[in-house]
């Protein structure tokens, strides 16, 4: 048996965890570090230690402090004196006292004949109270807006605010009226539903508005100054935040919290809730197309006609009595629905058969559907002759719904990028996604309105977050979203496909698992490229200029290489992967990371099992990964329909912009002289820019800051650059400025009337751009892929329309809202918090913007009084980034102001030389200041405009020089006559200009004008003046405005020689395809600069054979300098070595051998003037290279 335990002595106690050890309690109480335990055994030696001893004469002295400490206290203030003013007497002073010390004060003999001091005020407790609440809210305002602008912090309490409120002096609810913040029921009909009243609807629309932020602290002022402005009804800050919670349950969504494969959280707005928000809105529903100009697949498969639902592969029932089957529903002929389908015949024996040939059937024809006819057929199925040669009837997507639901499919664009959260230039990357629906028209597409936030983190990457988004996605594809439309005022379903993936070209690129530009297979949609020796071929190097069909990627190839990694990892060789992805360009963030687990468990599996086989243990692996749960790839290698390889459409704002047209404005600047550059300041400042639509220009400050130019820049100078570099430029670089002028006017295009010729065309002047870089620099498109990338638009085109409709402009513009939402969280965490204001702000523009929502079983919407809000209110349109349909008032002339209204006689008008009768005899005629054209563009005078009568084929050309209109004032006629247009005619040439290739306008012989009505203008067009025919020099000048005032300094500008010959500026984006459509095709049909294909091919061997050895000599002298840098590092790395091996310290830091080597290849590799990378250049702050 085990001995027992001693017992403890007095003063001693059990130690803690260890039953064999015990401490004293005083010397423990005196320093518990020194004296923290000892045996039992030695309790009987310690309490006869001094040490011990001493403990317990400290304890008897602390007691004894204590004890006479209470006694002074209890001396002090036990005592209470009844204080009597009556009996107060006090010595009269006569001098100031003296600062000694005095055991008994002097006395002297005392008057009072007049009082020491004023009475003191009774005193008032209101009034005291209302002083310190009056300087309790100073203290409040100081400190709510002494806070950061790029980190205000507005839910975090100040330290200030927190005493006070602890204090007592603070409450939230004693600010405003709770009460008045009750949601109205739908039964109700309150006048401003679903709002309690007008103040808490104007609250919430002003806490909601996305470029007009207000922090906590902003908006508790607001509530503040509504409360002392006697304003009624003013709810307290957590009643109203209270309310926006409410609303968010009535007719709101809240975000979707993820964690992605790699352990990261993040929130996500799901697509469903904004989908639904879309069909319950008549502004966005009424809009919504949903099917295809032409025949393609994964559109909506049915047509709701009259409340019945006519599905493609079912038989149905025309008007006519025929029977057809629908193959898809396509939209032809002015927008009118028709069905391309087969006709189905029924043979003497009763037995059905579907034809194979293809007819068009109008909509309006389709009377009985499937289920009618299969309910009037006795045995309740159809007698098919062959029934393995017909679709399964009813079509199976019928059970995806209700019965009597329509079934829709919508398709989304998907854009990612990186963006700094913050205001000022410090860099705080977040991840962010938005969205926008393709199913609206382009026009819509382009307005931050319909612009659907997703998803945003600064941990998760944008395929983590696409992950979680691909998982909502695909849900609908079995379950469609359930959905109220608001035009049909009918329930249907929708399925969400995600279609196009517009980013720059670095996120595209990582999307579809591509290594990027830089990489040997430089091009995420084509497998073009290859090592040196292949590119510097005469194939190779022509195949850099195609994008031939046979070398295209797909998904599936993309998967299928991504797999061989993944079982190449397996045999736990990093170089072999490596050798793959190098081979084929294809590297993926998803497989990166398990490719790192697999060589890493190789390895331990080839430790632990000596004996086992390299078969076996990939077997293993494969096994092992199989189980593990998560994406093992791209997940968007797994969305029905999506082919990222194929769906990442060149996007022209980082391809064209930002790329081809800052590649030539960078070759030019950098050309020039210092007077090159000041001439050309003075012609691109005297450019006629009425017919542009660009903001005016600043050509000083575009020179002067010539490397840090933005899209807006670089699509004013793709317009005009061409018209200013005469005598300045080589014959090839002004080939390649006029080649991107010609080729941006054809791109920026909203609609293609002429799918085929139009591609034609685009074809011939990609071919021309290209060639003509490859004469100014033939190595250009080896090292810039934004080139090769070029010829791939006319497949993405033919895919998916004109490229504006999937230009990334209006996303990069979004990223202004989504700063602010980051800039005003306390960034605690940011993508919930980001999320949750998205979500606000969407409910209040779905509220304003009349959109229904389900409350107690109806679908009800906001009062009329709401709605009218957003519909009248030009400042709150403008705000929510709504515009309104255009209502083009053709014909209107705008009148100038009265003050400068001056009546004049028709015969000092130009008009009279045309008609010498005024019209309706009206002598007197006003001026006015500018005139609507059919195409809706305001035309002053001066202005070039197109005209044509009506009743006529023809169109005139010409200069506006009067706006007419008669004066009711001065005439006293009682039917008035039409205003009139004079324009200046001018005559279209029948031959394009020498050296512009573009068409010519000039004055007949004897000048002269033409009446038209204000209707008959079509359009107003640019047209610059011909100064390379004429020699302008810049002999002119006019005074510098500063401040709104005129300077006495001056502005020097050209001065033009004569005023007969101008050239229409073709390279112009305004009306681009209407005046194409108008010009003979003569004028406009581009021509090859290097003959046929064959001829390309040829020129293009010739260019490769002259560039070889410079490709070899410069590969040659990177080599021979990576070289240098290896020896150099290994030096010191010896050096180093050597000095520690002696005792002495290194005078070397260590250094990174392949970081030096791959900067050194950078170095040599980039062009020294400028940063030609894809990054935004929109908005600052600019973000960092990937």
């Amino acid at each position: 048996m085990p001995a027992a335990k001693k017992a403890l002595l007095a003063g001693f106690e059990e130690y803690l965890n260890d039953s064999k050890k015990v401490r004293c309690a005083a010397c423990f109480s005196v320093d518990p570090i020194k004296n923290d335990g000892m045996l039992r055994s030695s309790m009987k030696d310690h309490i006869i230690t001094p040490k011990h001893q001493e403990s317990l004469e400290r304890i008897q002295d602390m007691e004894e402090r204590a004890r006479q400490q209470k006694q002074l206290i209890q001396d002090i203030y036990s005592g209470e004196l009844d204080v009597n003013m009556q009996d107060f007497s006090g010595p009269e002073i006569h001098q100031q006292p003296s600062m000694s010390h005095h055991t008994q004060l002097p006395t002297f003999p005392m008057s009072f004949t007049e009082p020491i001091m004023e009475p003191l005020p009774n005193f008032d407790v209101q009034a005291e109270h209302e002083n310190l609440a009056s300087q309790i809210e100073q203290l409040r305002l100081q400190s709510l807006f002494s806070q950061d602008e790029d980190d205000p912090a507005p839910d975090t309490e100040t330290n200030v605010e927190q005493i006070l409120r602890a204090l007592g002096y603070i409450d939230d609810d004693a600010l405003g009226e709770d009460e008045s913040m009750v949601l109205p029921s739908a039964a109700d009909n309150a006048d401003w539903a679903p709002y309690p009243n007008k103040l808490g609807m104007l609250l919430d629309l002003v806490d909601n508005l996305p470029r007009l932020r207000l922090s906590s602290a902003h908006f508790k002022l607001i509530l503040w100054l509504l409360k002392e402005c006697g304003v009624s009804q003013v709810p307290s800050y957590s009643a109203f935040r209270k309310m926006q919670g409410l609303l968010t349950d009535v007719c709101g969504s809240k975000p979707k919290h993820f964690k992605s494969l790699f352990n990261n959280h993040f929130y996500v707005n799901d697509p469903k809730d904004a989908i639904k928000r879309n069909f319950a809105n008549l502004h966005v529903a009424g809009n919504l197309n949903f099917y295809p100009e032409i025949s393609s697949k994964g559109c909506t498969p049915m047509y709701s006609n009259g409340g019945k639902q006519f599905y493609i592969h079912e038989v149905a029932l025309l008007r006519d009595k025929r029977i057809v089957i629908p193959i898809a529903w396509i939209k032809r002929e002015g927008g009118k629905i028709f069905a391309d389908a087969n006709l189905v015949t029924i043979g003497e024996n009763g037995l059905w058969t579907q034809q194979n040939d293809v007819i068009v059937v109008s909509s309006d024809l389709f009377d009985r559907n499937c289920l009618d006819i299969l309910d009037s057929l006795p045995l309740k199925c159809i007698p098919w002759e062959v029934p393995d040669s017909v679709p399964t009837m009813p079509n199976p997507d019928r059970e995806l719904v209700p019965e009597g639901y329509d079934l829709y499919d919508v398709h989304l664009a998907t854009w990612f990028d990186d963006v700094s959260g913050n205001r000022s230039k410090q860099y705080n990357k977040h991840f962010v996604g938005y969205a926008a629906n393709t199913n609206l028209p382009g026009k819509l597409l382009q307005q931050e309105f319909f612009v659907e936030y997703l998803s945003n983190s600064q941990h998760a990457t944008a395929l983590e977050q696409l992950s979680a988004i691909k998982d909502l996605v695909n849900e609908s594809q079995k379950k469609p979203i359930i959905c109220y439309n608001a035009s049909t005022r009918r329930m249907c379903g929708v399925r969400l496909h995600i279609t196009v993936l517009p980013a720059d070209n670095p996120q595209q690129s990582e999307e579809a698992s591509h290594m990027g530009g830089g990489a040997n297979h430089m091009c995420r949609k084509c497998n073009v490229g290859g090592p040196s020796s292949l590119v510097e071929t005469n194939e190779g190097y022509h195949s850099l200029y195609l994008a031939a069909e046979d070398l295209a990627r797909s998904a599936a190839e993309t998967r299928s290489r991504l797999e061989k990694q993944l079982k190449a990892a397996m045999t736990g060789v990093k170089q072999t992967v490596t050798d793959m992805q190098t081979a084929t360009g294809t590297k993926d963030k998803f497989t990166e990371y398990w490719i790192e687990l697999l060589i890493h468990k190789s390895a331990e599996l080839t430790k632990e099992n000596r004996g086992a086989t390299a078969e076996q243990i990939v077997k293993d692996l494969e096994k092992w990964l199989n189980d593990q749960p998560g994406e093992k790839m791209n997940p968007l290698l797994d969305i029905a329909g999506l082919d990222p390889t194929k769906d990442t459409p060149v996007e022209i704002l980082h391809t064209i912009l930002l790329g081809i047209v800052k590649y030539v404005w960078h070759m030019f600047n950098t050309s020039l002289t210092d007077k090159q550059k000041s001439l050309f300041v003075i012609r691109l400042q005297s450019t006629d820019i009425d017919g542009l639509a660009i903001p005016p220009l600043r050509a000083d400050y575009m020179m002067q800051y010539r490397n840090n130019l933005i899209g807006k820049h670089f699509k004013t100078l793709m317009q005009t650059m061409a018209f200013h570099v005469h005598d300045i430029v080589t014959p090839a670089q002004f080939s390649l400025i006029k080649a991107v002028g010609e080729l941006a006017a054809v791109l920026w295009v909203s609609e293609i009337a002429d799918m085929d010729q139009y591609l034609a065309d685009l074809d011939i002047l990609i071919a021309n751009t290209l060639d003509a870089f490859a004469e100014v620099d033939p190595l250009k498109i080896i090292q810039k892929v934004k080139l090769h990338l070029l010829p791939h638009l006319i497949s993405d085109i033919r895919r998916f329309g004109p490229p504006v409709r999937y230009s990334t402009e209006i996303f990069e513009c979004f990223n202004a809202i989504f700063r602010l939402c980051s800039i005003y969280s306390n960034h605690q965490a940011p993508s919930r918090d980001i999320a949750l204001k998205f979500t606000s702000m969407a409910r209040v523009k779905h509220i304003f913007s009349g959109g229904y929502w389900l409350q107690e079983n109806k679908w009800v919407q906001a009062s009329p009084k709401v709605r009218r809000l957003l519909e009248t209110d030009v400042t709150i349109q403008r705000h929510l980034g709504w515009v309104p349909p255009d209502i083009i008032q053709l014909g209107y002339m705008k009148p100038l102001a009265q003050a400068k209204t001056v009546p004049r006689l028709w015969s000092s008008t130009n008009a009279s030389t045309v008609c010498v009768t005024p019209p309706e005899d009206f002598s007197h005629w006003n001026d006015n200041r500018s005139v609507i054209s059919q195409a809706g563009d305001v035309c002053k005078i001066g202005s070039w405009v197109i005209t044509r009568r009506k009743g006529e084929t023809s169109f005139e050309f010409g200069r506006i020089s009067e706006l007419l209109s008669p004066s009711i004032d001065r005439n006293s006629a009682s039917v008035l006559p039409e205003k009139l247009v004079t324009v200046e005619r001018f005559i279209l040439g029948d031959k394009l200009h020498t050296e512009f290739n573009m068409p010519i306008l000039h004055q007949p012989e004897t000048p002269s004008f033409f009446l038209v009505k204000t209707d008959e203008i079509v359009c107003r067009i640019s047209v610059q003046h011909d100064c390379q025919l004429h020699k302008c020099a810049p002999t002119g000048s006019r005074p510098i405005t500063q401040e709104r005032l005129k300077t006495e300094r001056t502005q020097t500008l050209l001065t033009h020689e004569d005023d007969n010959h101008f050239v229409i500026n073709m390279h112009a984006l305004h009306n681009a395809s209407l005046v194409r459509n108008i010009l003979p095709r003569v004028l406009i049909a581009p021509r090859l600069l290097h003959g046929t294909e064959e001829e390309r091919e040829a020129w293009h061997g010739e260019i490769v054979e002259n560039v070889r050895p410079t490709m070899v000599a410069k590969r040659k002298k990177a080599n021979e300098k990576r070289q240098e840098t290896r020896e150099a590092n290994q030096k010191k790395k010896k050096q180093k070595k050597a000095l520690i091996t002696a005792g002495q310290p290194s005078l070397y830091p260590e250094v990174d051998e392949d970081a030096e080597e791959r900067d050194t290849e950078e170095r040599n590799e980039a062009e020294p003037a400028v940063d030609e990378s894809d990054e935004n250049e929109i908005s600052r702050p600019q973000k960092r290279k990937r």
